[in-house]
Parts: structure tokens; C-alpha cells; sequence
């Protein structure tokens, strides 16, 4: 599986979304604070996160600058990427000097004119961002982010893959694990559910059947159910492995937080008209069948 929204973008998709961006469409850029855009928050959870999961800083780092290129494709998101990621590193309390100067450099040299672009006299506004940023770069920070003790890893209900029934008020309905996210202090299940409802309980045979959502031009799927280890665990009496897939690759394209079985009966009756989706073949993404629990 392949997630819609990853750090990790390829050049050629990056370039293309500046290119779209340029032909009017709203640019991912919220405010003029360091990480008030897609791209410097981005690179701020990245380090933030993977620093507060224990990974080495400079392996972190070293991921981060691979991706330069790609991130700086004009004027204003080089200096987007170079503030965010100094900014970034001060706040873990690792800011080397080479990223230091080149973010200070940057900040003297004044904001982009491209701001007033994005925003009406917005340039001026960037500067006092950067002129505070600037101050903080100069010093150590006094509180840098700690990393929180590490808790007994927890073992997944269920794996990539895995097709599962879901018994509801309503009926029957089934969906499949479309990828288990687990680091040392977090563990979510991504749920897919297809179209099914019935009054039986399904088999493989009803799930390669079914139907899912997908966007119109049938590039991402729209049904994912986002549910962390805590609250899939009340859930569990009402889910049970059917079977196991093995999946052609696929990309999802919205990620929903989810909590309640309500959650899964809403994803399957939403109506297309209405999220202007459509509905294709789930077999579609099915590679194989390696399990089924009935035969």
C-alpha cells in the first residue's frame, strides 16, 4: 500500500504540484509562520516525530537534506524548506552550524517578494517570522523536545492484508487492513471497507465480489477507516479475520479517523453523488488470496 499523504514525495509529483500551483490553484501555504505550510510542517513532523521515536538525529537529517532538491523548486520554498528545517533542528536541541548559517543567511537576505503572491503584503509579515526565527537560531534552546520513555511494544491485532467481517446493527460488511502504522509509542490500523452489506456473514468469495470507493479517475481509494490500537480494541467482538490478501500496489486517498462500528456503516452507504466518488472492482487490487479461513 502506498499512502496518499508521505513526506517522501518523488521530484516529478512535487514538480508537478508547483506547476499546478502556478496556474492558480491554491498554494498548500496557510500563514506566513515557519511551518504555516505543507512543506515546512511536513519537515517539522518528521524530524519532531522520528527524533521522539528514537531515531538517530543525524539518519534523520541526512533523510531530510536527500529530499532538497525536491522540496526547493523556486525561491520561496527553498526558503520555506531551509527555515523550516533549521527551525526544526532547534527545536530537538541539534541545530548544526552549517544549517544554522545557511538559515540565517537566507533570513538576511529578506523574505521572497513571492510572499506577496501567496498572500497580499504579506512579505512584511514573513520578515518579523524570520526575524523572531533568526533570534531563536542565534541561542540554544532552553527547552528542547524530550523523548518520552519508550512503553512495551504492543502486539497488532491484526497484519497488512487481513480481511475482516464486520457484524453491525445493520448488517454485514467487510473491509481489509490496508496497512498497520506501528512505532515505538504509537500503533493504528488503516481499515478499508468495500460496498458490502448483507444480513449474512461474508466469505472471501463476497469480498472479491464487493465494490469500493475510488475517485474518479480510480487513482486513490476513498474508504479508509483510521482506528488506533486503543479504540479498535472495543471493537474487536465485531471483527474477525475472513482471510488474508496479498495486494497489487494502490494509493489511499483520504485517511479518516475513525472510533465506533457507526464509523464503518457510514463509510459503507456514503453516497457517491454526494463525495463525488465512484465504485470499482475490489478484486481489482487483489494479487492473490492467501488465506480463507473457510476452505
Amino acid at each position: 500500500m502506498i499512502k496518499f499523504y508521505e513526506f517522501y514525495q518523488n521530484s516529478a509529483q512535487r514538480n508537478r504540484q508547483r506547476k499546478d500551483q502556478n496556474k492558480g490553484e491554491k498554494m498548500a501555504i496557510d500563514g506566513v509562520k515557519i511551518i504555516d505550510s505543507d512543506d515546512g510542517y511536513d519537515i517539522y513532523l518528521t524530524i519532531t516525530e522520528r527524533y521522539k521515536d528514537g531515531e538517530d538525529v543525524e539518519t534523520i537529517l541526512q533523510d531530510v537534506l536527500a529530499q532538497a532538491e525536491n522540496f526547493c523548486t523556486d525561491e520561496l520554498y527553498s526558503e520555506i524548506y531551509w527555515t523550516a528545517l533549521a527551525y526544526s533542528l532547534w527545536k530537538i536541541g541539534f541545530l548544526n552550524d552549517e544549517i544554522r548559517e545557511k538559515a540565517l543567511a537566507i533570513i538576511k537576505s529578506g523574505a521572497s517578494g513571492m510572499w506577496n503572491k501567496v498572500f497580499d503584503g504579506s512579505q512584511k509579515s514573513r520578515q518579523k517570522a524570520l526575524d523572531k526565527l533568526a533570534v531563536q537560531l542565534k541561542s540554544e534552546n532552553p527547552r528542547p523536545l524530550k523523548r518520552a520513555k519508550i512503553a512495551k511494544q504492543k502486539t497488532p491485532y491484526f497484519e497488512e492484508g487481513d480481511v475482516l467481517s464486520i457484524q453491525m446493527q445493520q448488517g454485514y460488511g467487510v473491509c481489509f487492513v490496508s496497512a498497520v502504522d506501528q512505532t515505538p509509542r504509537k500503533l493504528e490500523y488503516h481499515l478499508a471497507c468495500t460496498r458490502l452489506l448483507q444480513k449474512e456473514p461474508p466469505g472471501m468469495d463476497d469480498f472479491l465480489k464487493s465494490k469500493i470507493a475510488s475517485s474518479k479517475n480510480g487513482e486513490f481509494l476513498r474508504a479508509d477507516r483510521w482506528f488506533n490500537h486503543k479504540d479498535l480494541k472495543e471493537l474487536l467482538p465485531y471483527l474477525k479475520k475472513i482471510g488474508k490478501v496479498k495486494f497489487a500496489p494502490f494509493k489511499l486517498g483520504e485517511l479518516s479517523p475513525a472510533k465506533e462500528l457507526e464509523d464503518f456503516y457510514n463509510k459503507i452507504t456514503a453516497d457517491p453523488k454526494i463525495w463525488g466518488f465512484r465504485l470499482i472492482n475490489t478484486a481489482r487490487f487483489v494479487e492473490a488470496v492467501i488465506e480463507d479461513v473457510d476452505r
